[in-house]
């Protein structure tokens, strides 16, 4: 046998007993996603909020849509949703693995036509490819009310390579009729983290947080203008919520693109730079089908815009905002204990607790209103509640206010009560130092996911 056979079979066998040795410490990562028929809001805030106004024409006409969305469950009975980060919009879930992990999904069609799952970067045999054209696979046009199982493996190829980031992003979607499923919603994100350096649910390691951007423009009536939707993550001129980070936190963006020819697009970030291991930049550039994965060292706190830097995109509403907040070093002197401002026609009523360990002589809060997820506003009237009575350490008060009528009480989707100004009975005062300090919120919805930082208050705008 000759030395150059020899060597090529022992640089097999390494291959091989590496490979082996990854696929020994692998995981199965298990998803169950229906796909879904919704009705979708493009800015549930009705408004402007970029700009403090209302949305320009030619949108202003309709924001409601009906929508097709891949949505996850919690097991195969398909019953009971799994909580997803408000900022991903009308994507679907995030799937995760690690490299040598086996990625199995339990799809379910709840609409009337046809539909499948495809991803790109992972491994797969013929029929769990989940695209439909000639010859197709078992997995390629799963029937209305059918379900499929599909298998896919994440091999060294579908991680990162030696030159790039800890993860990597990659497409999944529809692929029965890709451009119109697509169009109508069907679509996330798959990602894939180096070996070795996952943490238990497969997220990287080396990182304080992710966010996943999807940069498309979804056309609703066949190229009419008041029909194409420029959109981050499903929502246009500032509605797409929850995109929040602390200072000091190393945050890593996954960018995706989708869409048409039109669909070219720059993504600036306004405040931060953004890194690979080839670069440093403030513009990511996206097509269709586009999926690249930068850092973000978050160290310049305020809200900033993140919006794509093409002209007509802009105008058109593709734009968002993001927040990098400072937790406050101080204590708060008081705390918000308990709130009923949607059950009672009468009043409404918040109690207060002196938690300064000192007598407090009188006290003022703020109040602002949620109107949406992102459209935080000041009611014209009750925005200041205030006392006059002394509160001694551990004293709780109640403070009431005239209730709204019933449709203005049932339009607030949550209480905002921020500390103004406290003077304590030795004469020194509190006073707050910082938008948003100490801020508490009463939701009507009881299980609203924590809000880190609160948005941009909503104010009106005059740019002439």
């Amino acid at each position: 046998m000759s030395g150059k056979i020899m060597r090529y079979r022992a640089v097999l066998l390494a291959g091989m007993i590496g490979w082996a040795a990854i696929s020994c410490a692998a995981a199965t990562r298990h998803y169950y996603i229906a796909a879904e028929n919704v009705t979708w809001d493009y800015a549930p805030s009705g408004r402007d909020l970029i700009h403090g106004g209302v949305i320009p024409l030619p949108f202003t006409s309709q924001t409601r849509w009906p929508k097709t969305r891949y949505i996850e469950y919690t097991d195969t009975t398909f019953s009971q949703r799994k909580p997803q980060p408000e900022w991903l919009g009308i994507l679907g879930p995030v799937i995760r693995a690690e490299v040598g992990d086996t990625i199995v999904v339990d799809f379910f069609n709840r609409t009337q036509i046809p539909h499948s799952i495809h991803p790109h970067g992972v491994r797969y045999d013929k029929d769990n490819e989940g695209a439909m054209y000639l010859p197709p696979g078992r997995g390629a046009a799963i029937p209305p009310g059918g379900k499929f199982t599909y298998h896919w493996l994440a091999n060294p190829g579908s991680g990162p390579g030696p030159t790039e980031l800890s993860s990597k992003v990659w497409w999944y979607h529809a692929h029965t009729d890709e451009a119109k499923e697509t169009n109508a919603g069907l679509l996330g994100p798959i990602i894939i983290t180096a070996k070795g350096k996952a943490r238990a649910d497969a997220s990287p390691r080396n990182v304080d947080r992710e966010f996943v951007a999807l940069f498309m423009m979804f056309d609703e009536l066949k190229g009419k203008g008041s029909g194409q939707f420029h959109s981050i993550n499903g929502y246009f001129f500032g509605n797409t919520p929850g995109l929040v980070m602390k200072a000091g936190e190393k945050v890593r963006w996954y960018m995706l693109g989708m869409g048409s020819e039109q669909d070219i697009h720059t993504a600036h970030w306004h405040g931060e730079i953004v890194r690979d291991k080839f670069r440093t930049t403030d513009v990511i550039e996206l097509l269709p089908g586009s999926m690249v994965t930068v850092d973000m060292v978050a160290d310049n706190p305020g809200t900033w815009m993140l919006h794509c830097h093409s002209g007509d995109h802009m105008e058109a509403g593709m734009m968002a905002t993001y927040t990098i907040y400072e937790p406050s070093a101080r204590s708060c002197p008081v705390k918000f204990v308990s709130g009923n401002f949607w059950d009672d026609a009468e009043k409404f009523s918040l109690s207060v607790e002196n938690v300064s360990g000192k007598p407090i002589q009188s006290f003022a809060v703020e109040v602002e209103q949620f109107l949406s997820p992102q459209y935080l506003h000041r009611p014209f009237e009750g925005h200041r509640w205030s006392s006059d009575q002394a509160l001694a350490p551990g004293e709780t008060r109640s403070l009431e206010q005239k209730a709204y009528p019933a449709s203005v009480r049932q339009s607030v989707t949550g209480w905002v009560f921020l500390p103004d100004s406290i003077k304590f009975t030795d004469g020194s005062v509190w006073k707050a130092e910082a938008g948003g300090e100490c801020f508490h919120i009463f939701w009507r919805e009881k299980d609203h996911p924590k809000v880190e930082a609160l948005p941009p208050l909503q104010m009106e705008m005059n740019v002439d």
